[in-house]
């Protein structure tokens, strides 16, 4: 896909963050913890052994301490944001429809605008062409830093350096797993907890499994910026704490070929391969697809999906008690607040936290009616964070 390709609303907010130039083809298959797989069908329960009752039990203290409404703890030591009052903070979000994206944005500039700066949120289209203007007008205003709330900093290499000679600092907002290193050529980043949250409904899955072998049907989109992290971490959570003998099997499709291409190749998957037993797409929104194709392929086998980011449609299904049995979810509000503590620290010339992020929440049946009924963005985190950054900021 390239950046002249309009975003829609329903691409996950994970994937939308870190589109990269081009997608790559819309189908592969590799091994995780061996590829493929082979024994009985999805839905017959293996005999428990101690190893796999260990296993289960891992990942069971994993699911439910994450399970628990996240509880704030300051990024940083205090600061007197006071001196920032009256510059200018320009954002340009990778699309300006999507609602994790329009959560972010209003959070952002309630903040700024409660620490009394200007807040301008640039109407980028999806284009990289739209993006290089949003950098040149911050410049041309003089902007105290420029927020990039989902474009790749990569893709803009001059403009991001006309920014730094123009004394700007640019700051790239959930686009970068914690356990990474800072992108180039930045002047800070804010993180987010791609692969602990794929390592988190992995370990849902290894308990809805009870002690089974877990094969595993990874959905992944190879051209996001998470995705090699997130489906390495995948693997590594089955090698490391899953039944033995578990196993994956990685498919890739292109973002804007989920609603074409998802259905087909899990069905396709599941004929092929009779014992998969858990469906893992690293974003949520392509679970909607993913869905019927388990229905039409494999009704009589018990088949879940686990996946990640909370919006409210997937959430939805788990609380119906569809086959999405966990949906591993973010708080954008939250997400907005580390963003700013991130843009003020830099403003004041200060460094940032090492590899700030927000925090992930497991949502499954026990707790997903703390996200509303229906399901609203980012309810079930509490809201204790925002006078928390209020008092570190002395706003509060």
């Amino acid at each position: 896909m390239t950046h002249s390709t309009r975003l829609t609303v329903g691409v996950g907010a994970a994937a939308l963050a870190a589109l990269a130039i081009s997608a790559c083809s819309s189908s592969s298959s590799t091994g995780g913890s061996s590829a493929g797989g082979t024994g009985g069908a999805g839905d017959t329960p293996a005999a428990s052994s101690p190893a796999s009752n260990s296993a289960v039990a891992y990942a069971q203290s994993q699911v439910t301490k994450y399970s628990a409404v996240p509880t704030y703890t300051a990024p940083g030591g205090q600061i007197d944001i006071s001196s920032l009052k009256g510059k200018t903070i320009y954002s340009i979000p990778i699309d300006t429809t999507t609602p994790f994206y329009v959560a972010i944005e209003g959070a952002q500039k309630k903040v700024a605008e409660q620490a009394g700066l200007r807040y301008v949120e640039f109407p980028a289209d999806g284009s990289i062409t739209s993006y290089q203007q949003g950098i040149q007008q911050a410049i041309n205003a003089k902007a105290g830093a420029i927020l990039l709330d989902g474009p790749l900093p990569g893709t803009l290499a001059p403009q991001v350096a006309a920014a730094k000679k123009a004394g700007i600092p640019v700051i790239p907002l959930h686009e970068t797993d914690v356990t990474q290193p800072e992108q180039a050529n930045v002047s800070a980043e804010a993180f987010a907890q791609f692969d602990e949250a794929a390592r988190l409904f992995t370990d849902d899955a290894i308990v809805g499994r009870g002690g089974q072998a877990v094969h595993a049907l990874v959905i992944q989109a190879s051209e996001t910026g998470p995705a090699k992290g997130m489906v390495a971490a995948i693997q590594d959570e089955l090698t490391k704490h899953g039944p033995s003998g578990s196993t994956t099997t990685v498919i890739n499709v292109a973002v804007p070929q989920w609603s074409t291409q998802i259905q087909s190749q899990v069905q396709s998957a599941l004929l092929r391969d009779p014992s998969i037993n858990a469906v893992l797409p690293i974003y949520d929104s392509m679970a909607q697809y993913a869905a019927p194709g388990i229905k039409q392929a494999a009704a009589t086998r018990n088949i879940g999906i686990y996946t990640f980011n909370g919006t409210p449609a997937i959430l939805q299904l788990v609380a119906n008690g569809d086959v999405v049995k966990a949906d591993v979810a973010e708080d954008p509000n939250w997400v907005a607040y580390v963003a700013m503590d991130v843009a003020f620290r830099t403003m004041l010339g200060k460094a940032p936290t090492q590899n700030e992020t927000g925090p992930i929440r497991l949502i499954d049946s026990s707790n997903v009616a703390d996200t509303g009924n229906p399901p609203q963005m980012g309810k079930g985190f509490g809201n204790a964070y925002e006078a928390g950054f209020a008092k570190l900021w002395g706003i509060g």
